[in-house]
């Protein structure tokens, strides 16, 4: 994903995005690990779910706002759930409503990019804007829901590929096969001031959903 834009490209619509450094990383991490006296930035406000792809596997993260406490699917299921470690990290999205942080590990050091919505929210703009962001729901594959555990986590399985995660929300067997467990993504697009060409800019993940039974 590109973050910069060349001398022809407009801004990307309806975000800010903003690069964030090793120390901004390296806060973050310690938030989510609940290590002492870690607080959230400002730019995580209302930012819910985290998603860690790590050298060992993938692990899925839910934050307790009530308790101001992060609950992993490490914790619940290590041996399917590796635990968020910062030598392992391959790439790791906090995400909610209002944007999502992106935090990557290169030769040993960590980067980052904060991305914002602008105002207005993008479901209220103009639905004939070429630059107005769009949502996509994205089936999180399975068929089988070998464990529930009684702390909101879902271990998902499928038979297809043999593979395995667990989610930090309430799956059931009819649910899954149903694919009512669903990943939103969002994508911002970006006009070329010269030839008017309109491309997908930058996609973030927006939030983890389990659809109601129509």
């Amino acid at each position: 994903m590109s973050m910069t834009n060349d001398a022809t490209d407009s801004a990307i619509a309806a975000c800010v995005i903003k690069p964030i450094d090793a120390m901004a990383c390296e806060r973050y991490f310690a938030w989510l690990l609940g290590e002492p006296q870690a607080a959230p930035a400002e730019d995580a406000t209302n930012l819910v779910w985290a998603l860690a792809h790590c050298d060992d596997g993938v692990t899925w993260g839910r934050y307790d706002q009530a308790q101001a406490t992060w609950h992993f699917a490490s914790a619940v299921e290590p041996d399917v759930s590796p635990p968020l470690r910062r030598e392992t990290l391959q790439e790791l999205r906090i995400f909610g409503e209002p944007g999502e942080i992106l935090i990557w590990r290169s030769d040993a050091a960590l980067h980052g990019r904060v991305l914002r919505d602008t105002e207005p929210p993008p479901d209220q703009l103009d639905e004939s804007d070429p630059l107005r962001p769009d949502d996509e729901s994205r089936i999180l594959r399975g068929d089988l829901v070998p464990t529930a555990y009684e702390n909101g986590f879902s271990r998902i399985a499928d038979r297809g590929t043999g593979s395995e995660q667990v989610l930090p929300a309430v799956v059931t067997p009819d649910g899954l096969r149903a694919r009512r467990a669903r990943l939103g993504v969002r994508h911002y697009f970006q006009q070329d001031t010269e030839s008017g060409t309109v491309r997908i800019a930058v996609t973030r993940l927006v939030n983890l959903t389990i659809e109601e039974t129509r």
